[in-house]
């Protein structure tokens, strides 16, 4: 069969959607994927099979989605005519969203599969219902995959880490003792960043008590570069791929709510996120070894991101005073259950 996938936004939805990816590709179905072009860097060397066509879809913007004289117009017609002549056999988007389920309708896919919203349902030809009204992201792909192959294996987010491997990463890592704990404390969304200082004062706990070599993943805009003192290595301007390998290579990651968390879960890597204005039921690192760090601090949480106050205090009012006992409890249960290397723990403490 001839399969449209649609997920127009970033790299954290994209590396959730490997769990669809794995499962129709096993099935040795003609995958295109729709996708933002950062997405191509990302999936392409774990899913060498999949025919991507990209477009940065003007409705994914933060801010200024509806300024239609911007948007990309030529581009989307193209889109829509190239996938029209694929005759394609299916469309499929995961997001609760009219528009992707228009695209879907105007690519001609005979059948088109979506969770309806806002009266979209009638541009799908199978309104799908999950299994739980509030679930995980991941699991509403693994909802619509067993819409098209019924027996489809419950697979987790994956990607394929030898797919990724830098001599430039290789030889940095070369020089770090083991284990090694990388932090990356960007996020694409500025509501979503918990301030650096607040790093800053954990990775210090942290030192207190464990032996590791201290790996800083700043943001694309400089965000944490002030704490490069602190670090063993530092990597800047990485390309997508050198990132996928450096998180890969390390036994521990802290992030935000943001993409490298998803990466981690999907090499392995296990990691400990700071949540503030999203919802975790839905956009966590999927597996259990991962720590989700999250307070009700906010009334008004979750709020996708659009903070009604000048910061986001769901982040801001959550210190690391205020965790670190909670860090410190998951990183000794990993430990004990030997995620995390037994060497890890200062002999003295």
């Amino acid at each position: 069969m001839r399969i449209c996938l649609i997920d127009l936004w970033g790299l954290g939805d994209a590396t959730m959607m490997t769990s669809a990816l794995r499962a129709l590709t096993n099935q040795n179905h003609h995958i295109t994927l729709l996708c933002k072009p950062q997405t191509v860097a990302l999936l392409a060397p774990s899913f060498p099979e999949v025919d991507f066509l990209t477009f940065d879809a003007p409705w994914t913007a933060f801010r200024r989605k509806y300024e239609l004289w911007r948007w990309p117009w030529r581009r989307l017609f193209q889109i829509i005519w190239l996938l029209r002549n694929r005759s394609l056999d299916i469309g499929v988007s995961v997001r609760r969203d009219p528009r992707d389920h228009l695209l879907l309708w105007l690519t001609g896919a005979r059948r088109r599969l979506g969770f309806a919203k806002l009266g979209s349902r009638i541009f799908l030809t199978k309104v799908v219902s999950a299994k739980r009204d509030h679930q995980h992201t991941v699991n509403d792909w693994l909802d619509l995959c067993r819409e098209i192959v019924p027996d489809a294996p419950i697979l987790p987010p994956r990607l394929n880490t030898a797919a990724y491997a830098s001599s430039k990463i290789e030889s940095a890592f070369a020089n770090l003792a083991s284990p090694v704990v990388a932090l990356h404390c960007g996020a694409r969304i500025a509501v979503r960043r918990w301030p650096t200082d607040y790093f800053r004062n954990l990775i210090e706990r942290m030192r207190d008590q464990y032996d590791f070599s201290f790996v800083l993943i700043p943001d694309t805009d400089g965000y944490g570069r002030e704490l490069e003192s602190l670090a063993d290595a530092v990597f800047v301007d990485i390309s997508i791929a050198e990132m996928v390998n450096v998180i890969a290579r390390s036994d521990l990651l802290i992030c935000n709510d943001s993409a490298p968390g998803h990466i981690a879960d999907a090499v392995g890597a296990p990691c400990i996120a700071i949540f503030g204005p999203t919802d975790p039921v839905r956009f966590r690192p999927y597996s259990t070894e991962n720590l989700v760090v999250i307070r009700d601090i906010c009334p008004y949480r979750p709020c996708f991101d659009y903070c009604k106050f000048p910061e986001p205090f769901c982040l801001t009012h959550l210190n690391a005073d205020e965790i670190w006992p909670e860090v410190r409890d998951h990183i000794e249960r990993l430990i004990d259950i030997g995620i995390l290397p037994s060497n890890l723990p200062k002999n003295d403490c």
